[in-house]
């Protein structure tokens, strides 16, 4: 893995925006883009949430808020595919056994209130993340926050409850660091590009700042970002259309196929190695998904071609039961398992059971979902599966978190994240998103080896933790999808920078027409 790049090496070097584009059905050239032109206001339109604030705690509580988060708060480091790109964060070191993580923060970064940043400020945000249910305690899940250390004003010394050698790339997962002693969260201060000037639950306004401290390296190019709660993907489509908006994130596949042609829309796709995974979660500890003869019976009751045809409308892949295909850790020697009806049919028998009855919770929140759910009783019905949907409305899918850890079966989109990042994420003991219910001592055993490893040892035990979720995990992945954006042709600049779906729109332009 390649670390340590700075946003300007990073933008030379690569010279691309958020994935592959397209305007009017043919690939844009990203090294023939026109130089980045300053001034105007980007109208962008994302899906929201019914819980949305302005809280920087609420930075992963929805597609639109990450987004905002992005422009506010500046992080301590970025991914760019499997390198780190540093931002807050200079440096991050760690000792012999990857138990001490020595971090350098950057010189002459302000806030938008003034304030010089120094490592008190990350270490408190740190201190506040942690302690915080969500996304980023979950990510910081290994560290000993009482037992870390300010070694002085650049010099942060964290402690870990345990090795892991990839803590660096645990870091550069949306860590936004705000001020020492931040009372009120809903308005923390941000070292970020934008300021938030106005807020609804309907419409964010970001205005531009002029002493954003690594301005000479890019943007912010725009006076503006307007960013809209629209919970309709079709919608957000026809905000484009009708001039509403500029960009419009989490458009249907069904669009990449109509608009194609379209000279007036900008399609936008992410890359092989950022295609989000779709599977049907099991909880191991819920019955019926208790028993491993019921869980490896509905994976072979998955027709994934058919899925991947009508779901994914070809854009997509067929997916082998793991996260992480492109990446340089992905165990490729896995198998797919074929839609075989008559093998699940001899496993439920095995089980003692003559078939099996369930509900699919489901939502639109994301396209593929409930498309996919809705296919799933057709084709494991000939495999003993009596399936019937639980569909959520959108706004509710992620609300009770809960009911998310306990539900015995349920569509997932599972984001594109670095494996060594992804998989302590959802499996093991302390795992924050644990779909498919509590860890073995097994697993458990497999997941410190492999946090624990660095260098070339970390592939062969994320390799081993793939294989064993492959054998006796809960979650069936049967398809990779693209995610498609849309705008007008005028929009530039956007970035993926790790996360397609919560674009990067801190060195976004617009062309003038």
């Amino acid at each position: 893995m390649q670390q340590g790049l700075t946003r300007r090496t990073l933008i030379k070097a690569m010279g691309i925006g958020a994935g592959a584009a397209l305007v009017g059905g043919a690939p844009l050239a990203w090294g023939e883009e026109e130089k980045p032109l300053k001034g105007g206001m980007l109208r962008a339109a994302f899906a929201g949430s019914a819980s949305d604030s302005t809280s920087v705690l609420n930075s992963t509580g929805s597609n639109l808020a990450y987004v905002r988060a992005r422009l506010i708060w500046d992080s301590l480091a970025e991914i760019d595919g499997d390198r780190i790109v540093w931002r807050l964060m200079t440096a991050a070191e760690p000792n012999k056994d990857a138990t001490l993580w020595t971090l350098k923060i950057r010189r002459g970064v302000t806030f938008s209130d003034g304030r010089r940043l120094t490592a008190k400020d990350v270490f408190y945000s740190l201190k506040v993340w942690k302690s915080q249910p969500g996304s980023q305690s979950g990510w910081l899940q290994p560290l000993d926050i009482d037992a870390s250390r300010l070694v002085d004003s650049e010099t942060l010394a964290l402690k870990l409850g345990k090795p892991v050698g990839s803590f660096d790339l645990l870091l550069a997962q949306s860590m936004f660091i705000f001020p020492d002693g931040t009372q009120d969260l809903s308005k923390a201060p941000g070292s970020g590009p934008y300021t938030l000037a106005g807020w609804t639950p309907e419409k964010s306004v970001l205005q531009a700042r002029a002493d954003y401290w690594d301005s000479e390296n890019g943007g912010p190019y725009l006076d503006q970002i307007q960013l809209y709660a629209i919970s309709d993907a079709a919608a957000r489509l026809n905000g484009v259309k009708a001039g509403q908006f500029d960009y419009a994130g989490g458009m249907a596949l069904l669009i990449a196929r109509a608009e194609a042609a379209n000279p007036a829309i900008k399609l936008w796709r992410s890359a092989s190695n950022e295609m989000s995974s779709l599977a049907f979660s099991m909880n191991l500890s819920k019955p019926p998904f208790n028993r491993p003869e019921v869980v490896e019976a509905l994976k072979y009751a998955i027709d994934r071609e058919a899925m991947v045809r009508a779901v994914t409308l070809g854009f997509g892949e067929v997916a082998n039961d793991a996260l992480g295909a492109g990446q340089p850790w992905f165990n490729s020697g896995l198998p797919v398992r074929a839609y075989d009806p008559q093998r699940a049919k001899a496993l439920l028998k095995k089980a003692g059971l003559s078939g099996v009855e369930a509900a699919i919770r489901t939502s639109d929140y994301e396209y593929g979902t409930a498309e996919s759910a809705t296919l799933l009783p057709r084709q494991a019905k000939a495999a003993g599966f009596s399936l019937r949907l639980n569909r959520v409305p959108a706004q509710d899918y992620y609300s009770d978190f809960g009911l998310l850890l306990s539900t015995p079966l349920q569509t997932n989109l599972f984001r594109p994240m670095p494996l060594p990042v992804a998989l302590p994420f959802y499996y093991g003991t302390g795992a924050p998103w644990s779909f498919t219910g509590p860890a073995s001592p097994q697993l458990d055993a497999l997941m410190n080896a492999m946090q624990a490893a660095r260098g070339d040892a970390l592939k062969a035990r994320v390799a081993d933790v793939q294989q064993w979720l492959w054998q006796q995990g809960g979650d069936a992945v049967f398809a990779r999808i693209p995610s498609i954006a849309a705008s007008t042709p005028a929009v530039g600049g956007v970035r993926a920078a790790g996360f397609f779906d919560y674009p990067l729109l801190r060195d976004a332009w617009l062309r003038r027409s």
